[in-house]
């Protein structure tokens, strides 16, 4: 929203659109994720102006290109008590009650929906995931402090090196769900802040 107040909303879409997921394995272009590319390209704007989510976009001060983004939203999400530790529960307990009916906790926290770099950039200069995954973890910590709450909250699709990743960062495995726009599975994954 700052960089849309700042230099306009045609600027911005001109700044991302060369961002691309397409990259070069064994000799063939490959689209790592469509739906990460879409999505900054088609809805983060619009998304930012509804305060359905915001986009933060990582850039090289000096190319000025785009690096990666991350996307940060605050919702509901249900979490079955099923599977959980004594101690995640007792955990959850400071963020949620326990629906004794249903036997799950609804509880507000930040997703983290969407995370993603630009593979358009030179090898060299390519972001990591763990670094995408820091600046947003550093983000989510400072509005933590300034509104409170505790759960950080994801979706993957059911790719290992996806699962890999969010593992390593420390995400914990709760559910999975269908989704109704596209019919693809994906796992949820939670973690304390």
């Amino acid at each position: 929203m700052d960089l849309i107040a700042g230099v306009g909303e045609e600027t911005v879409n001109m700044m991302i659109e060369p961002f691309s997921c397409v990259k070069s394995v064994d000799g063939e272009n490959k689209n790592l994720n469509p739906d990460i590319e879409n999505f900054l390209k088609e809805n983060a704007i619009q998304f930012a102006k509804e305060k359905k989510s915001i986009t933060y976009l990582v850039g090289d001060e000096e190319s000025g290109e785009i690096l990666g983004y991350f996307t940060l939203a605050h919702k509901a999400v249900v979490i079955p008590a099923d599977g959980l530790s004594k101690t995640t529960i007792k955990r959850m307990n400071r963020y949620a009650q326990l629906n004794e009916t249903t036997n799950t906790f609804t509880v507000s926290g930040f997703l983290i929906a969407q995370l993603g770099k630009n593979y358009a950039i030179e090898d060299g200069n390519l972001i990591k995931g763990t670094e995408l995954m820091h600046l947003a973890r550093n983000e989510l910590l400072e509005i933590q402090y300034r509104a409170g709450g505790g759960l950080i909250y994801l979706d993957c699709e059911a790719d290992a090196r996806l699962i890999d990743f969010y593992e390593n960062e420390g995400f914990k495995l709760f559910g999975e769900r269908i989704s109704q726009h596209d019919g693809k599975r994906y796992l949820q994954y939670m973690k304390f802040v």
